[in-house]
């Protein structure tokens, strides 16, 4: 199960600072290899063996720096087993001994057509640089052959405004990829704002005079840069204006993907925070931390100076073949960090006020009488508005409106009128709220209206609103 964000940004002075994704890889379990019914698959081997050409381990990950750089790593099970799949190709926990697979499937026509010109037009551009990169095969016409799956593919909205993403679509129809992937095989640790904030508070309690700065670095196609084992590259077939083509990569829309990057991405951080002395926190493609204001390397790559740890951070990418482009790597006293904005040096986290202003405007968008609604829809609306109350734990008892209501396809318009004017209602974030707050004083109205009635029509929990990291003396 991933970790997701903290329920509620609640920091104690008892925190002490972790790096969970590196040293989860302590203890994770080797990961998997493809099963006996695959390897004994004749059908797929006998395709893969007459085609070389569209069936072949593509990355730019220099797999021998890696496995050096691990060869004294407490958990060598795991540790070999992600450089064979480095070496071979990943396996993405599928199961498919007992499955209903046909042998050959076309599912590539189970989605709408893309008529958006705009999505189109990327899935063109990006077919191109994935033949460029090697991580699609050429195209080998119009038919499949024996063995191969075929799943639709679509284009989803980045965060960026007109930029997009290309997903390959393996949950649905009757033979989806997914459903041999169970939710509950991988668990998997992230590092999170809360690990973030305990770090902050740590190195402030040691340094208090000492100004701080934030750095983020992502790595480029983070998913891409994993090979698939040509077991499953024969099923991860897409097709673009009839013609096919093998995706030899990882992929997003594939259940096991992002498994297959954090098993990778957490033994790079254990060689930064271990090897390195870069105590690296990691949330899937973002890898973060702090750094002494002032304290620089120059990065000769990029031709300028960034803070020290984030330059040995890029070396390190460097050595081990991991891409990343200049204008992803971030630094300053305040960063936007998994969708926070958080400021080392005044130690606040705060939820951005235009992810806010969406937040409100989709409940007022959903806030229609005798309206029906999926289930999915409203996931997508409780997903949002609990991310943004993550600095309001006052506020949380009224997402009941939203996800008691999740089994019926109607429900009061009113609820979500409630819930959005009560978000209004608190203005800006609580800013300077310190870690021992008095739960009696009251900090931009916040506390007076939760002691004053019930939220969203539910029964509000009373604790101070922890959006500070601040120490009680500060």
């Amino acid at each position: 199960m991933l970790r997701q964000y903290s329920p509620t940004l609640i920091w104690k002075t008892s925190d002490s600072p972790k790096v969970v994704s590196a040293y989860s890889t302590l203890t994770a379990p080797p990961i998997p290899s493809p099963p006996r019914n695959e390897l004994q698959n004749k059908v797929a081997r006998k395709t893969i063996a007459q085609n070389p050409d569209l069936f072949k381990i593509v990355s730019p990950i220099k797999v021998d720096p890696f496995e050096k750089q691990l060869k004294d790593h407490p958990n060598q099970p795991f540790v070999k087993s992600v450089v064979r799949a480095l070496k071979n190709g990943f396996w993405p926990w599928a199961d498919t001994r007992n499955s209903t697979l046909p042998s050959t499937y076309d599912g590539s026509r189970l989605r709408q057509p893309i008529t958006n010109k705009d999505k189109a037009d990327f899935i063109r551009r990006q077919r191109k640089e994935e033949i460029k990169l090697k991580r699609w095969s050429k195209p080998f016409g119009k038919k499949l052959l024996a063995g191969m799956h075929a799943s639709p593919i679509g284009a989803v909205p980045k965060s960026t405004p007109g930029k997009y993403r290309l997903i390959n679509d393996q949950s649905i129809g009757p033979h989806a990829l997914n459903s041999t992937i169970s939710k509950s095989q991988v668990k998997v640790k992230l590092d999170n704002i809360h690990d973030l904030g305990s770090s902050l508070l740590a190195v402030r309690k040691k340094h208090p005079e000492r100004k701080l700065c934030l750095f983020k670095s992502d790595v480029k196609s983070a998913y891409r840069l994993l090979p698939m084992h040509p077991l499953w590259q024969i099923k991860q077939v897409v097709t673009i204006d009839g013609q096919r083509h093998v995706d030899r990569c990882n992929t997003f829309g594939n259940r096991g993907g992002g498994w297959n990057w954090d098993s990778f991405v957490s033994l790079v951080n254990w060689i930064g925070t271990k090897k390195k002395k870069i105590p690296l926190l990691g949330y899937v493609d973002d890898i973060f931390g702090w750094e002494f204001e002032g304290n620089k390397k120059y990065y000769k790559p990029y031709k300028k100076h960034f803070p020290t740890k984030q330059t040995r951070l890029l070396e390190l990418w460097d050595e081990l073949g991991i891409p990343h482009d200049e204008d992803k790597q971030l630094s300053g006293p305040s960063l936007p960090i998994l969708g926070y904005e958080v400021d080392a040096n005044a130690m606040t986290v705060k939820v951005p006020d235009e992810k806010k202003a969406r937040v409100i405007q989709s409940l007022r968008d959903y806030a229609h009488d005798g309206k029906s609604y999926t289930l999915n829809e409203l996931q997508s609306v409780a997903g949002s508005t609990s991310a943004a109350l993550s600095l309001y734990p006052q506020l949380r008892p009224g997402l009941r409106v939203l996800y008691g209501r999740e089994g019926k396809a109607q429900y009061q318009a009113k609820d979500h009128q409630t819930c959005c004017s009560q978000l209004v209602e608190v203005g800006g974030l609580p800013r300077a709220c310190s870690a021992c707050t008095d739960p009696g004083e009251e900090i931009n109205g916040v506390w007076t209206q939760v002691n004053r009635r019930s939220i969203f029509n539910g029964n509000a929990h009373v604790e101070p609103p922890l959006c500070s990291l601040r120490e009680p003396n500060d």
